[in-house]
């Protein structure tokens, strides 16, 4: 995929479509917890992020938008972030870098969004290694997680691949 900084990747209804159809399941912390001992933790969502901090569980890559889903901005920036844009709808190139860089160079990060987060699922389970939990809130549900294999990576590589690119 030959992107540049400044282009985004337009996430169409039938994209859409397709994410919702391949959501994760429901999890609690305390199976997050456990599976934290064996695998690598990426969280998407500052609820999911500080729920799962405030059980002691330090995720390897976070990535916040600093708001609750009502849009409030309540959470604060955290120094040495990776900061990024991503408008709603869509998967900035820049964000996607950020989580490639993140994930292949193996510290923790936390990467903070100024626009919308939640897509940023889709770049993670194709840059992450398998076994690699993702979780993330489902708003007014609850907390998901999903576990990459490689289905998972070509299912979220024929989506990148068919999603639309803007070049600004």
């Amino acid at each position: 995929m030959q992107l540049k900084s400044g282009s985004r990747l337009i996430v169409t209804d039938a994209i859409k479509k397709e994410i919702q159809n391949n959501n994760g399941r429901l999890t609690s912390i305390e199976e997050i917890g456990k599976l934290s001992r064996d695998h690598r933790i990426i969280s998407v969502g500052d609820v999911t992020t500080s729920n799962l901090r405030n059980a002691g569980i330090v995720p390897f890559l976070e990535v916040v938008d600093l708001k609750t889903k009502r849009g409030e901005k309540i959470y604060s920036h955290e120094e040495g972030s990776i900061e990024i844009r991503n408008e709603p709808g869509t998967i900035s190139v820049d964000l996607m870098i950020a989580v490639k860089n993140a994930i292949s160079k193996g510290a923790r990060t936390r990467i903070e969004v100024d626009g919308e987060e939640d897509l940023a699922v889709v770049p993670i389970i194709y840059y992450s290694i398998c076994n690699t939990v993702i979780v993330y809130g489902i708003p007014n549900v609850g907390i998901a997680m999903l576990i990459v294999d490689n289905d998972l990576k070509k299912n979220a590589e024929k989506m990148l691949e068919n999603m639309p690119v803007v070049n600004e």
